[in-house]
């Protein structure tokens, strides 16, 4: 498996890798059949796992760890260390479908609300002809903490005979499921993708691609689900921002430190 430069922010090792690198890994990886998981850091995953060690270890010993978001490439040129582009969850989702149909790689889809992960499969299917969904499947409230619930969803993948698995459970659940089951399956590449089952399905809005590349996907979501995500962005946002120049200040003293 290709190797990657990682860039350190708040003490999440983001790896600089192109969209297309992303894929190829995907693409290596089911080719090989080397297991891997891949997720997706932005914000709001930064700072999670500033608040949770735990957390942090599950997004560190990860494959592959791409940047979601524009301020995390902002960031990584404020540290000198410019990572190359944004690598979107969504897209990357759907270019992933798209590579899919194109290799016979079947993709499990685990997560969303009840019946939306059949719909996603059916609009997908006709969208990518050649696409095989291998099964979806929507773990009930609480599922975490049910073994037999737990067993259920293994069994399920383990017989499903895909190559990709995309989880979209949200932050943190996605992460840490894939971190603890990703040895019981036997599926190469394990994503943590969020919402892009709903988007997929139709149920979810996805910014366009024009708003993505500005950096402002984050205010199109805003704006469309602000119940959910005003409270978030406001106390979110600030403390990033306060973390970032926390890092900066001590990067640039400890070089200064080396220096003298």
């Amino acid at each position: 498996m290709k190797k990657f430069n990682k860039v350190d922010i708040l003490g999440v090792q983001v790896a600089d890798v192109s969209f297309e690198d992303t894929i190829d890994y995907i693409v290596d990886a089911v080719k090989n059949k080397k297991k891997t998981s891949i997720f997706t850091p932005n914000i709001n995953l930064l700072i999670a796992a500033h608040k949770d060690q735990q957390y942090k270890d599950v997004l560190n010993t990860s494959g592959l760890l791409v940047p979601d978001g524009k301020p995390l490439v902002w960031t990584s040129k404020w540290l000198k260390q410019p990572l190359t582009e944004k690598v979107s969850g969504s897209s990357l989702f759907f270019k992933l479908c798209e590579v899919s149909a194109q290799k016979n790689m079947r993709v499990f889809l685990l997560g969303a609300a009840p019946g939306v992960g059949d719909i996603a499969k059916q609009k997908l299917e006709k969208q990518y002809p050649g696409l095989i969904i291998s099964g979806t499947y929507s773990p009930p409230f609480g599922f975490e903490n049910n073994p037999n619930e737990l067993d259920k969803i293994v069994k399920l993948l383990q017989e499903s005979r895909s190559d990709v698995l995309v989880v979209g459970l949200g932050a943190p659940k996605q992460e840490r499921f894939i971190s603890k089951y990703l040895k019981s399956y036997n599926i190469p590449v394990s994503l943590g993708l969020g919402s892009s089952i709903d988007y997929a399905a139709g149920v979810q809005k996805m910014a366009p691609e024009w708003i993505k590349k500005t950096g402002f996907g984050w205010l199109y979501r805003l704006l469309d689900q602000p119940a959910r995500l005003g409270k978030r962005y406001l106390s979110e946002g600030p403390l990033y921002f306060m973390l970032v120049m926390k890092q900066i200040a001590e990067t640039k003293k400890s070089k200064e430190v080396r220096m003298n």
